[in-house]
């Protein structure tokens, strides 16, 4: 490392100014440098000049190859002989690890969460027709559906704690607002992209249940249940905020239904004022981000208010959700891992991969809103969470697990591995940040996920979120419009419109194959020190100005059909030293970064810990 004393010069970096001491060689060390997202201190920064010559060969992530196990997960998780019931309660280090029968938790939750993803993996592997798994999984989301517009379903996902405890659930059927908005986002997600009119009735239909409920107030309109259960008129469990007004801009966007976006502004104006509207809560968003609930509760209501800022152009809204999207992200690493809720104590310590994947979705709004900082903080969830949490049969997991079971009986712990198998390709639920057990929370937070390492779940809910925080960032890689062709991340992917080759995390270059004639935007990461950002065009470099919001983007004006773009920028290095865990006060985790990507963490975990700087390759999948 540098040290000693220098002249110091102070250059722009977008969005930060960094006080830089340069060096021979290229290098130089900065002394105040704090990349946008992430929380505790930072030191030890080094950057290493850009080189325009050939760095070999690219081998990042394969987006296509996660999706493809993510695929296969959605096919053999679901019971046919259940009527197509996945399961929720999944503990990978338990014997049976999940339901071999009924799951209470799933009706309305994980089934209502799990149909949409299907469609979004088939999107990202070109799958163009569903198969019998997803047919049955629609038709029997569809069934909660009645002639009133509402799903009616059993309480369990209200109950989710009831069931840990043993509890029986009751199989009543209510009204979930929940669900009957989970449907609506499916089927207007659907009709995007089919047209199938009679998803856009039903849709409809769904739409109209939703305004019912509702109160009004001035114009804005608002639940008094959140997004909790309804019935004959009356709330009979409140769970805050609501999250309709995502699978209401949903289906505006998909059917152009002017009441849907009226309704949709109606209700993020609501949210925006329920410390007015509604009792005084912890639970409740205050107009600064602050909030004290549960993580993924409150973060789920607040996607849809910047989903519906960013395609509107209402800064309010972007402004709004930005606030507490960055009062959230104070309780996670930066890496993708955030704190399930934000009550007071030991509960701060667990995970929650739903939370991760709201967090995922309202940055890529505020991103697209006039903030393209916030692409780095999708960039990082894909490269430190996403990448390294999904979950396959590894030796050293079958080896804890035979060992946590060894009293079980031979048939049982095989019987257990192979229903593992069939779950593999899932995003773990409440890891670790370095660790597919979570080894920081107290043991009292476990509850039935305890293992003798940690708490180690799955968790219905998280494994189809995981699904959509990769299409998310599948989809927001590469953004065409009629003038221009955005390159906003760094990854390997291609569409219609470019062909993105990575080669990180080694070296800070991507090349671009334009697959049709016009202008070209490419994002090098905010933290890149802008006088070191090279464009090469045919092999060559050349001058170039920036462009787009917050001038982040390198421009190409005139890109031919079949021309390679070379974007160049140097990788910076350093360690950020984060901690906020109440049962672990002097636990401090050291990260050691090289641009967006994690390369060490210590402590290391203490269960199924992975090496940042040498993750395992996704293995390809078996043939069946």
């Amino acid at each position: 490392m540098v040290s000693g004393r220098y002249n110091c010069v102070t250059v722009t970096f977008y969005p930060l100014k960094a006080c830089s001491v340069f060096l021979a060689a290229g290098l130089y060390a900065q002394t105040a440098f704090h990349p946008s997202g992430l929380p505790g201190t930072i030191s030890a920064v080094e950057i290493q000049a850009a080189s325009p010559g050939s760095p070999g060969v690219a081998a990042d992530i394969d987006l296509n190859r996660m999706a493809a196990w993510s695929y296969r997960h959605l096919n053999r998780n679901p019971r046919p002989a259940l009527n197509y019931e996945p399961v929720f309660f999944v503990r990978p280090m338990a014997v049976p690890p999940a339901p071999l029968g009924h799951d209470p938790i799933v009706p309305g939750d994980t089934d209502t969460r799990m149909d949409w993803e299907f469609l979004y993996m088939r999107e990202i592997l070109g799958i163009k027709e569903p198969a019998a798994v997803e047919k049955g999984m629609r038709a029997r989301v569809l069934g909660y559906v009645r002639p009133d517009g509402f799903a009616w379903v059993p309480p369990g996902h209200f109950m989710e704690g009831d069931v840990y405890q043993g509890k029986k659930v009751g199989s009543d059927e209510i009204v979930s607002t929940w669900a009957t908005a989970k449907i609506l986002r499916s089927l207007s997600e659907t009709y995007k992209r089919t047209k199938n009119e009679q998803d856009r009735r039903t849709a409809r239909k769904l739409f109209e249940a939703l305004r019912k409920p509702a109160e009004w107030d001035a114009g804005r309109a608002y639940y008094k249940g959140g997004s909790g259960a309804w019935l004959d008129g009356k709330w009979l469990k409140s769970q805050f905020p609501t999250a309709a007004v995502e699978p209401i801009v949903t289906y505006w966007e998909a059917s152009g239904d002017p009441e849907a976006l009226s309704f949709a502004k109606a209700l993020a104006e609501g949210l925006m004022a329920d410390v007015e509207l509604l009792p005084k809560s912890n639970e409740r968003i205050q107009p600064n981000g602050e909030f004290h609930g549960h993580m993924h509760s409150t973060l789920h209501g607040v996607w849809g208010v910047a989903h519906l800022g960013a395609v509107t152009g209402d800064m309010r809204y972007v402004e709004w959700a930005k606030n507490a999207y960055d009062y959230a992200s104070q309780f996670g690493t930066g890496t993708g891992w955030v704190s399930a809720a934000l009550w007071d104590g030991p509960i701060r310590e667990l995970s929650e991969t739903c939370a991760t994947s709201d967090l995922t979705s309202i940055a890529s709004w505020i991103a697209q809103a006039g903030f393209p900082e916030y692409w780095d903080h999708v960039e990082r969830t894909l490269r430190n969470y996403l990448r390294p949490q999904q979950f396959f049969v590894t030796a050293e997991y079958e080896k804890l697990y035979r060992d946590v079971n060894r009293a079980a009986a031979p048939a049982e712990i095989n019987a257990g591995l192979a229903r593992m198998r069939d779950l593999q390709g899932a995003i773990m639920g409440g890891p670790a940040p370095n660790d597919w057990i979570n080894w920081i929370a107290s043991p009292a937070q476990c509850g039935p996920y305890q293992t003798p390492y940690g708490c180690m779940g799955m968790f219905g809910c998280c494994i189809p979120e995981g699904m959509r925080a990769l299409h998310t960032i599948w989809s927001n890689a590469i953004r065409a419009t009629p003038e221009h062709v955005a390159v906003n991340l760094s990854l390997n992917r291609e569409s219609e419109a470019a062909k993105v080759v990575s080669y990180l995390p080694e070296h800070g270059r991507i090349e671009v194959t334009a697959k049709r004639p016009g202008a070209y935007w490419l994002r090098p990461p905010a933290w890149a020190p802008r006088s070191q950002v090279r464009l090469l065009r045919r092999g060559r470099e050349v001058p170039f100005e920036w462009t787009g919001p917050a001038l982040a983007y390198v421009s190409v004006k005139n890109a031919a059909a079949g021309e390679v773009l070379t974007l160049v920028y140097p990788l910076v290095t350093w360690q950020q030293v984060t901690g906020h865990w109440p049962s672990k006060p002097d636990l401090k985790l050291t990260i050691t970064w090289k641009g967006n990507a994690v390369v060490d963490m210590q402590p290391r975990g203490k269960g199924l810990p992975f090496d940042f700087a040498n993750l395992r390759p996704i293995p390809p999948l078996p043939e069946e």
